[in-house]
């Protein structure tokens, strides 16, 4: 089952409302076409098979019909949509068996926070006597080279055993392969440029004409986990300290680039920001959306391990210290179990939408494959 989004818009369009449905999906693609084929070393063929687009969306009360002095039922709760699924924003965790079939969000604002885009890959390594198959899941990133999104570049990582970076343009009929990368543990677009973290701390920048630069000084520690985000205009590296004796065994530092002299300078503070770690997307959002004032510094993330049986954990990062969402229900309510005022019947729904002649409806987020069969042979 896939989930479409459809919001109601008041007449001064200060508010969205909407109705959350759950119905067959409908597949998007974008107007301009990839061609995809490009020889590559080593007796493998890389297949980038599809890439699908996950959005997270706040979904809240409008202050004056918030319920303050129930603090374990928040006036505020987090979804994320991906391949057509309701998901955990931070476990990727399916949400399927705990919603009902109709959401009724016409008393409710709903916000799209953030987008990211995951690619399935596949690998076929040649061997002599039987061929090795092996699948994956990988962020990829799309920068729109035009308003209208016709003309595009697409970035993927294609890994196994040895790592190439390859950038696609629309239209073309090659990858361009960027080799000799090392652990590459994230890329994003900012400023209409990608940029990759490596492992070591090395930032890597190529431009849409496939210029490629470096930030040589190296960021944090070669141990540590390390996620790119943009953060109020800013591009940031979150760094995920794995500490031995502790309970959540994860501590951060956050670096922001200086893009004028090509560096990073660590920062000790978020301000009114709050990160939201996923597994394949990173989304920074103001505590003002959750209507805390510029109460933020604060980072949702889990520990790697199984999808269903993630830990997820809220690091303050002026405290510094770490606490599990199960101990804290006014913030482990933002991801699950759905809120008491989320609940509605169909026929709820179905009359607050009879009773809205002219009502104008807008699909923020239904399933969108935004390509197929992107491939490396």
């Amino acid at each position: 089952m896939a989930v479409q989004l459809s919001t109601f818009y008041d007449s001064d369009q200060s508010a969205v409302h909407g109705v959350l449905l759950f119905h067959q999906s409908f597949t998007l693609y974008p107007n301009a076409s990839l061609h995809k084929k490009k020889k590559t070393k080593a007796g493998c063929r890389f297949s980038l098979n599809q890439i699908t687009i996950a959005t997270l969306f706040l979904v809240r009360l409008p202050p004056a019909t918030e319920n303050r002095s129930n603090q374990t039922d928040p006036s505020c709760w987090l979804i994320k949509i991906s391949d057509g699924k309701p998901l955990n924003p931070i476990t990727d965790s399916g949400l399927n068996a705990n919603l009902p079939k109709v959401l009724n969000l016409i008393n409710c604002q709903l916000i799209e926070l953030g987008h990211g885009y995951v690619g399935r890959y596949s690998v076929h390594i040649n061997y002599r006597f039987q061929g090795l198959y092996r699948n994956y899941i990988e962020k990829v990133e799309i920068l729109r080279l035009s308003p209208d999104g016709d003309d595009f570049m697409v970035v993927g990582l294609f890994s196994h055993g040895v790592e190439y970076l390859d950038l696609l343009k629309s239209g073309e009929n090659e990858w361009t392969v960027l080799e000799n990368m090392h652990g590459i543990q994230d890329i994003i677009t900012f400023n209409n440029k990608f940029y990759a973290i490596e492992q070591s701390g090395r930032t890597i920048i190529v431009d849409q004409f496939f210029s490629v630069d470096f930030i040589q000084h190296a960021v944090g520690s070669p141990t540590n986990r390390k996620f790119l985000v943009e953060s109020s205009g800013n591009l940031l590296i979150v760094e995920m300290i794995f500490l031995e004796n502790s309970e959540s065994n994860a501590g951060f530092r956050i670096f922001k680039l200086d893009e004028e002299n090509q560096k990073w300078d660590e920062i000790k503070s978020l301000w009114d920001q709050i990160l939201i770690l996923g597994l394949h997307q990173v989304v920074s959002v103001s505590a003002y959306e959750f209507h805390w004032g510029d109460q933020g510094n604060l980072i949702f993330y889990s520990i790697d391990g199984n999808v269903e049986d993630r830990v997820m954990y809220v690091f303050d990062l002026e405290k510094g210290i770490s606490i599990p969402l199960e101990n804290c229900p006014v913030y482990c309510n933002f991801f699950c179990p759905l809120p008491v005022w989320l609940n509605s019947s169909e026929s709820v729904v179905s009359s607050s939408m009879e009773a809205t002649p002219g009502t104008e409806i807008a699909n923020l987020g239904i399933c969108e494959d935004v390509g197929s069969s992107f491939s490396s042979s």
